[in-house]
């Protein structure tokens, strides 16, 4: 029982980072899916790398 609740905790997590990854793309004015894919890979870095770039919905919106 405590190695499910350990697995599905962890798969939690994993998870996790790239959604905030994909809704912070989205903001930005960026594919969701494509980040969302890019922060299954490299989880922590594409977070970061999408906050350094340049904000893409600002342009969208002129």
């Amino acid at each position: 029982m405590g190695a499910v609740i350990f697995f599905s905790l962890g798969l939690l997590f994993l998870l996790s980072i790239p959604i905030i990854t994909a809704r912070l793309a989205n903001r930005f004015g960026r594919d969701p899916k494509i980040w969302f894919l890019i922060g299954l890979l490299l989880p922590v870095i594409a977070t970061f790398l999408l906050l350094f770039l340049p904000d893409l919905s600002e342009k969208e919106e002129k």
